[in-house]
C-alpha cells in the first residue's frame, strides 16, 4: 500500500511539472510576439521561389580584392619612371635606368650602329645619349646620357630566376604607329603586359609575357619590382616566348664604360630589290630587274643590278620589216644618300651600265624591178631574217628616292662613243 502510494504521488509530481513547463514556453512565445511582430506579407520573401526574385533586389556578394592585379600594379606604379622610351634613327625601343640616372640600359639592336639617339622619360624630359658598353653575344648594351636625368630612380637588379615566378613588362610596343594613327596615341607608350618565367639558362630567361617590337631592351620584373633581365626578341611563328638576356649580362658591362667605342659597322647591307625596268632612247624597251644595296658608313649606298628588257628597235632601212631587241643589262653604281625623313631617302649615284643587245630583223630583199601594168602589183623577192649582237658599256648618273619599301629610279646612261647609244633608264621597286 505504501508502495502504491508513493508511485501515485511521483506521477502527480512528474504532471505538474510537465504542466509547469510547457505554461512558461507559452508564455515566453507569447511575449516574443509581441515585442516582435511578424514582417507583412507585402515584405516577405521567404515563401517566393529564389528564381522569382528580381536581381536588384539580391545584395552582391562581398568582392575579394585580386591579389594579381594588386601586385602588378604595385609593380608598375613602382617601376613605370625607372622606364624610358629610346628613338634611335629609324628604331624605336625600350629602355630603363640602371646603376645611375645617367646610365640606361637596353638591348644592343635598338641602338647599334646609330648615328642619334634620343632618351625620352615618363615625364617628357628628352636627353641625347651614346652606346658606353655592348655585348653583341646577349645583346645588351647600356647608353650614358648627357646629363642624369631628374627624379628617377635605377631598378634594382635581381640575379635569381625560376621557373613559373611571375613577371611584368613594361615596355612600348609598335610606339611608331601612333604618330600614323591618332586614336592609338597613348596606347602603346609606357604598357603593362605579363607573364611568367618559362625557363632559364645561364644567360637567358624564357617567358610568355607578350613582348612585341618596341619592347625591346624593356626590363622584366618580378613581383618585389625588381629587374629579372632585358627583353631581346621574340621567337618568330612562336606563340608567347619572348627570349630574355638575364641581368648579370648587363651589370658585367659596367666595367667596360669608357673603354669601347660605340658599335659602328663599316659595311651593312641594305635589301634585295625586284624592279619594273624601262630603257628608251627612240623606242622604249620594258623589262624586269633584280637587285641588292648595301651601306658604307651608313651615308654612301652601293647597288648592283641585272635586268632583261625587250621591244621593238626603230630602224631606218626601209627594206627592214620589224626589229626585236633584246637586251641583258648589268649596273653598278655607288653615291651619297640624304635622309630627308625617318623612311624617305634621296641618293645621287655614278655608276657604269653594260649591254648586251641581240636584234632579230626581219627584211625583204627584192630579186627585180617591179612589173605593175595594171595592179595589184607584183614584186619578185624574198623575206629575210638575221640577227645580229652587240657589246656597250656605258657611263652612268643615276637619282634613287626611297620611300621603303618604294624605290623609284632615273638614270642616263652616256654613250662617251658617238655612237648614238646613249640611253634613259627609269625603274619602280619593291625592296626587301
Amino acid at each position: 500500500m505504501t508502495r502504491s502510494i508513493r508511485r501515485t504521488v511521483g506521477l502527480l509530481l512528474v504532471g505538474a511539472a510537465l504542466g509547469v513547463g510547457a505554461q512558461a514556453r507559452a508564455q515566453s512565445a507569447d511575449a516574443a510576439a509581441r515585442v516582435a511582430p511578424a514582417p507583412p506579407a507585402a515584405h516577405a520573401t521567404s515563401a517566393v521561389p529564389a528564381e522569382c526574385v528580381p536581381a536588384e533586389s539580391v545584395p552582391a556578394a562581398p568582392v575579394a580584392p585580386d591579389a594579381e592585379r594588386v601586385w602588378l600594379r604595385d609593380v608598375y606604379d613602382r617601376a613605370v619612371d625607372s622606364v624610358v622610351l629610346i628613338d634611335a634613327d629609324e628604331k624605336a625601343g625600350t629602355g630603363f635606368f640602371f646603376f645611375e640616372p645617367k646610365y640606361v640600359a637596353t638591348a644592343l639592336h635598338v641602338v647599334d650602329n646609330a648615328d642619334a639617339i634620343i632618351v625620352k622619360t615618363s615625364s617628357g624630359e628628352r636627353l641625347r645619349g651614346r652606346v658606353v658598353a655592348y655585348e653583341r653575344e646577349y645583346d645588351v648594351a647600356i647608353v650614358e646620357l648627357e646629363r642624369a636625368a631628374e627624379g628617377v630612380r635605377p631598378l634594382e637588379a635581381q640575379r635569381s630566376a625560376t621557373v613559373g615566378e611571375d613577371v611584368a613588362v613594361i615596355g612600348h610596343p609598335f610606339s611608331k604607329l601612333a604618330h600614323q594613327i591618332p586614336q592609338l596615341r597613348g596606347l602603346l607608350e609606357w604598357s603593362l603586359s605579363q607573364g611568367i618565367v618559362g625557363a632559364v639558362s645561364g644567360s637567358w630567361l624564357q617567358t610568355d609575357a607578350a613582348v612585341n617590337p618596341g619592347n625591346s631592351g624593356g626590363p622584366v620584373l618580378n613581383a618585389r619590382g625588381q629587374v629579372l633581365g632585358v627583353v631581346s626578341a621574340k621567337l618568330n611563328e612562336a606563340q608567347g616566348i619572348g627570349m630574355i638576356a638575364r641581368i648579370k649580362r648587363v651589370e658585367a658591362l659596367l666595367d667596360q664604360i669608357g673603354h669601347r667605342e660605340p658599335p659602328r659597322e663599316l659595311v651593312t647591307f641594305e635589301a634585295f630589290e625586284l624592279a619594273f625596268l624601262v630603257h628608251w632612247a627612240e623606242a622604249p624597251l620594258n623589262g624586269f630587274g633584280v637587285g641588292a644595296g648595301a651601306r658604307i658608313a651608313k651615308r654612301f649606298p652601293l647597288h648592283a643590278r641585272v635586268g632583261f628588257v625587250s621591244g621593238s628597235a626603230v630602224v631606218d632601212d626601209p627594206t627592214v620589216l620589224a626589229t626585236e631587241l633584246d637586251r641583258f643589262a648589268g649596273e653598278l653604281s655607288g653615291g651619297y644618300a640624304l635622309a630627308l625623313s625617318s623612311h624617305v631617302s634621296l641618293a645621287a649615284e655614278l655608276g657604269a651600265a653594260v649591254f648586251f643587245d641581240r636584234e632579230r630583223s626581219t627584211s625583204f630583199r627584192f630579186d627585180g624591178a617591179a612589173t605593175c601594168p595594171e595592179p595589184p602589183c607584183l614584186v619578185a623577192g624574198q623575206v629575210l631574217h638575221s640577227q645580229q649582237s652587240d657589246w656597250a658599256a656605258l657611263p652612268m648618273l643615276a637619282l634613287a628616292l626611297d620611300w621603303s619599301p618604294l624605290r623609284l629610279g632615273y638614270a642616263y646612261q652616256l654613250d662617251v662613243s658617238g655612237e648614238g647609244k646613249s640611253q634613259h633608264r627609269a625603274l619602280v621597286a619593291i625592296t626587301f
